[in-house]
């Protein structure tokens, strides 16, 4: 790792090579090394594909995309929950070059419809559940219901969305069966259509959460995706072999965990339940042995605290990260002493595609980063000029990798909002980096509150709060204030009995925030404070 002299600026060189080689290649790759492992389990569905019987069922899936006239560069959207039908859709369309766009279920009709148009989709893959999906679609697609043939769909809203395939019960009037589609004997023609492929050629597209405004489309290649996952080659080959998938397979992160991942290292990806459920995941995780996991912060938090925990055997369990949210150090403190589960706090955003730190150290005072740059990305803190600030300062985090987007799908002027001209990623996140390089995030830019001239971080105040003992959950707001322009607002939720007055609350976090703050070398703060 490389950090400049008293600079915010830090680099980790990769002493591995990268993958040269599309999905399907390394599909290929994969069933010769590992023919009998189990690829997926969905443990609700009860079905379960081994590399091989996944290579065979993808081939016949990629032969029928072909007859059904979809050719390279085509894309197909697919909605739904954890099923057997998102993993074969992507290596089929990944196959023969059709591009899979991903979308995330909970957005508005009217956001999925402009995604579709956007992207000129020309078939919407519904799957099995929930059970509602095909109404729901019809809402969004009124022709639908009373379309007369199952492959010639006019939308007026989105003129090029010539079918809609369904799986389960939702396959109803004007959808074609999923499970007619495939065709078996072709295998040639998809290697065919296969070798024509290159390493930089769309593999899918992912939706942005939206948290600064419509979600927007990001894609990327299979080379992107790929080296994305073998980042962490080195560090989980022997470790990450059955990883418990909890979150829905739409998102980028839970992509790479579920769907790379076992192409990349060999894993096996467990899909707990169709749709989150704790109770699910500790379930699945007992029965199929899972060693690793990725979870949400109330995820952790569960997993540490739950009572539940108790009535299953997770002792399989070795890691996991959290997704979205940083970790309380006492939460991570407790997994590590009480199950011997390792919390690895990393960092990263659908734009940079994987986690671009990562926090590998069994240190106690690290537990408050998200750890040092993953191999061959570039870190740096910047002012609102884009100059690099000092050591320990507070900027925005600016990433530059080889493996992040190269910019929003159609949407040049947001390109150019998020990325500069030399390739960095303004990820609107607000940090500081220590001399070791390790990354602190402080929070999002948008989301300071400005009191009195002083800039305070919602997230810093949370962090707080949640190490209370009596504190189940914080959320932190500013609210307007005549005399000081904005104030603290801090909605705080108890442990269950627990009994705890706001004099209580109070003094406990203006001695920890002095302390706290002091790790952000922002003396305006304590001087405040005191």
């Amino acid at each position: 790792m490389a950090l400049a002299r008293n600079k915010s600026y830090v680099h980790t060189p990769n002493n591995q090579s990268f993958i040269g080689l599309t999905m399907h290649e390394l599909l290929q790759e994969r069933v010769e090394k590992h023919p009998d492992r189990e690829m997926h389990v969905f443990v609700d569905d009860n079905e379960r594909i081994t590399f091989t019987e996944y290579k065979r069922k993808v081939i016949d899936l990629a032969a029928g995309f072909l007859n059904l006239g979809f050719c390279k560069g085509d894309c197909i959207a697919v909605l739904g929950y954890n099923h057997m039908e998102w993993p074969l859709i992507a290596g089929a369309s990944r196959a023969i070059g059709v591009i899979m766009v991903c979308l995330q279920i909970g957005n508005t009709p009217k956001t999925l419809k402009e995604m579709m148009r956007k992207t000129s989709c020309k078939a919407l893959f519904i799957t099995r559940s929930p059970e509602t999906l095909y109404s729901d679609v019809c809402t969004m697609i009124p022709e639908l219901s009373t379309s007369s043939t199952v492959n010639d769909l006019h939308s007026s809203d989105i003129p090029t969305l010539k079918m809609v395939i369904a799986a389960g019960a939702n396959h109803q009037s004007g959808t074609m069966s999923f499970d007619c589609i495939s065709i078996h004997g072709c295998e040639e023609k998809v290697c065919r259509e296969a070798r024509k492929l290159t390493i930089d050629d769309i593999s899918h597209m992912c939706m942005t959460s939206g948290s600064t405004g419509i979600p927007k489309l990001t894609p990327f290649s299979h080379f992107q995706a790929i080296n994305g996952k073998q980042l962490l080659k080195t560090d989980f080959e022997n470790q990450v072999n059955k990883f418990a998938c909890s979150g829905n397979i739409a998102y980028s992160q839970d992509i790479q965990f579920s769907q790379v991942a076992p192409l990349v290292i060999g894993s096996t990806s467990v899909y707990t339940s169709p749709i989150y459920s704790y109770e699910k995941f500790v379930q699945g995780v007992e029965i199929e042995r899972c060693t690793f996991f990725s979870l949400m912060i109330n995820g952790i938090i569960d997993l540490a605290y739950n009572p539940i925990n108790e009535k299953y055997d997770l002792s399989s369990l070795k890691a996991g990260t959290c997704g979205g949210s940083l970790i309380p150090e006492a939460v991570v403190t407790h997994l590590w002493k009480k199950r011997g589960i390792r919390t690895l706090i990393d960092y990263g955003t659908t734009e940079i595609n994987t986690a671009c730190c990562l926090q590998l150290d069994d240190k106690p005072e690290t537990y408050a980063t998200v750890g040092k740059p993953m191999p061959s990305v570039e870190v740096q803190i910047v002012n609102e000029n884009g100059i690099t600030l000092e050591v320990g300062k507070t900027g925005e985090i600016w990433v530059r990798s080889p493996v992040a987007f190269n910019g929003y799908y159609d949407d040049i002027k947001k390109t150019k909002e998020a990325v500069t001209k030399d390739g960095w990623y303004r990820t609107g996140d607000l940090g500081t980096l220590n001399s070791e390089g390790y990354l602190t995030v402080v929070g999002r830019i948008k989301d300071l509150i400005i009191c009195n001239g002083i800039n305070i971080h919602p997230s810093v105040v949370e962090i707080v709060l949640t190490s209370h003992p009596s504190v189940n959950k914080a959320k932190v707001v500013g609210i307007p204030d005549y005399r000081v322009g904005e104030d603290v607002c801090a909605c705080i939720i108890l442990h269950g009995c627990t009994t705890v007055n706001e004099e209580d609350i109070l003094k406990y976090c203006v001695e920890k925030v002095i302390n706290i703050l002091r790790l952000y070398n922002d003396q305006t703060y304590e001087k405040e404070l005191n």
